[in-house]
């Protein structure tokens, strides 16, 4: 694993050189064929992923039909999400490319942060600021289309 990667990702970002090697030796690598799903919506998740190169798409079932919530590319990071509240995925991920993303499971993890607290501090502090970042921006997006299913809702039949 490339420590100048792992740089890139934004929960990493403030981590010493030391702290980078350290937190290194605690992921797999994993090629990842196009269109191949790496998570399915509604199964449990117990990996944390980092997107080494390639691009993931994240879809949720809306109505029987795969919606894009959003594009991750190099350094991008997912599976965050069960590592604070265990359940079920909340979405899809699929490589739209050859893919290489890295991973290291939960429990692994949290060993690691509880040995390290300060390392695991930046850590979760980064994923929080993340993770708040990605909920600011689903709600506006939710706002929006509510917005404007409402205001096609107003509009007569037959005007426009």
């Amino acid at each position: 694993m490339d420590v100048d990667l792992l740089r890139t990702v934004s929960i990493l970002r403030h981590l010493t050189d030391d702290e980078l090697r350290a937190f290194c030796a605690l992921l797999t690598a994993r090629t990842v064929n196009p269109r191949e799903r790496i998570i399915e919506e509604g199964t449990e998740v117990k990996l944390l992923y980092i997107v080494c190169s390639g691009v993931v798409h994240i879809r949720r079932l809306a109505q029987k039909r795969e919606m894009l919530l959003g594009r991750l590319g190099a350094g991008g990071f997912f599976g965050e999400i069960n590592l604070f509240d265990p359940g079920m995925a909340t979405a899809s991920i699929y490589a739209m490319q050859p893919t290489i993303v890295a991973f290291v499971d939960y429990e692994t993890l949290r060993t690691f942060m509880s040995a390290n607290p300060t390392t695991g501090y930046k850590i979760v502090c980064a994923m929080m600021t993340e993770m708040a970042r990605r909920f600011r921006l689903t709600s506006a997006r939710l706002v929006n289309t509510v917005y404007w299913s409402s205001a096609e809702a107003a509009v007569p039949r037959g005007s426009a």
